[in-house]
């Protein structure tokens, strides 16, 4: 059963994620790691990840619009992990916060996602998608 309220565009883009909190691996904290983001919604995303990182980690959300060239920092819960096709992926809820710019991410979603339905996104999109 779907539990979601918002609708998800599946959409491989590059990410990074930039640890701030990890109460079971506090060594990861300070760390940041490429990512491929697989969904989005105004209030969270799904990304694959080489770090194991625990529900209830805080992370902050770097990624890139292309057009025009626009960047967002934004603050994040993990919120599951689980292993899909071989990779670890986490889901990630946006939060309001210190840095996060959620506010302006809402309100851009609708235009970097505004041709999705033929396919393009506004995202900095993961090169190997690119040639496929």
């Amino acid at each position: 059963m779907e539990l979601r309220s918002e609708t998800r565009v599946e959409q491989d883009a590059i990410i990074f994620v930039h640890v701030k909190s990890c109460i079971e691996k506090p060594e990861l904290v300070g760390t940041s790691i490429q990512c491929i983001a697989k969904d989005f919604s105004r209030s969270g995303l799904k990304h694959n990840t080489e770090l194991s990182l625990s529900p209830g980690s805080l992370v902050y959300i770097s990624l890139s619009i292309e057009n025009p060239f626009s960047s967002f920092l934004l603050l994040g819960e993990v919120r599951w992990d689980y292993e899909e096709d071989g990779k670890l992926m986490n889901g990630i809820k946006f939060l309001e916060g210190q840095y996060s710019e959620l506010k302006r991410w809402v309100e851009a979603f609708d235009s970097i996602f505004e041709d999705e339905t033929v396919g393009q996104s506004n995202l900095i999109l993961d090169e190997k998608d690119e040639s496929e």
